[in-house]
C-alpha cells in the first residue's frame, strides 16, 4: 500500500510538472522606437505568445533607459486618437501583438544621457499575474522602420 501511495504521489507531481511546462509566455519582435527630437518619451512594441490559463500583464520594465514605463491602449476621443492606461491586460492562449497605434509599452521620462539610439539593444522585462516574467532584447528602430512594420504611413 505504501508503494502504491508513493507511485501515485510521483505521478501527481509529474503531472503537475507537465502542466507547468505547458503553461508559458514567450515574446518576440521586441522593439523600441527611436526618441523623436525634443521628446523624452517613446513607444516600445512586442508580440506575446501565451500557452495555458490566462494571465494578466502586470508591468513592463526597461531598466537601462528609465524607471517610468507604462502599458497603454489607444482610444478615439473627440475624433483624436489618445493614449489611455491599458484597458485589457489579459493574455489568453494564443498570440497578442503590442504595436504602434494600438496597445503598446510607453517609455517615459527618459534622461538625455540614456536616450536609446537606433541599433542599440535594451532588455525589456514583462511581469505577469502568475508571478512569472519574461525578458527579451529589444532593438531600437527608426520611426520609419516602426511605421513600416505596423503597416502605417508616416504623416507629412
Amino acid at each position: 500500500m505504501k508503494k502504491l501511495s508513493l507511485v501515485l504521489a510521483a505521478l501527481f507531481l509529474a503531472s503537475g510538472s507537465a502542466f507547468a511546462a505547458d503553461q508559458a509566455t514567450t515574446v518576440e519582435k521586441c522593439a523600441i522606437q527611436e526618441v523623436l527630437p525634443g521628446k523624452d518619451m517613446t513607444g516600445a512594441f512586442v508580440t506575446f505568445h501565451h500557452k495555458g490559463p490566462a494571465v494578466n500583464i502586470v508591468s513592463a520594465e526597461i531598466p537601462s533607459i528609465t524607471t517610468h514605463v507604462e502599458l497603454h491602449s489607444m482610444e478615439m476621443k473627440d475624433n483624436v486618437m489618445t493614449m489611455i492606461p491599458l484597458t485589457d491586460p489579459e493574455l489568453k492562449e494564443g498570440t497578442r501583438e503590442f504595436k504602434k497605434g494600438a496597445d503598446h509599452v510607453m517609455v517615459m521620462s527618459i534622461p538625455d544621457d540614456k536616450k536609446p539610439k537606433v541599433g542599440d539593444k535594451h532588455t525589456m522585462i514583462f511581469k505577469f499575474s502568475d508571478n512569472t516574467q519574461v525578458t527579451c532584447e529589444a532593438e531600437v528602430k527608426s520611426i520609419d522602420e516602426i511605421m513600416k512594420e505596423a503597416k502605417m504611413h508616416k504623416a507629412h
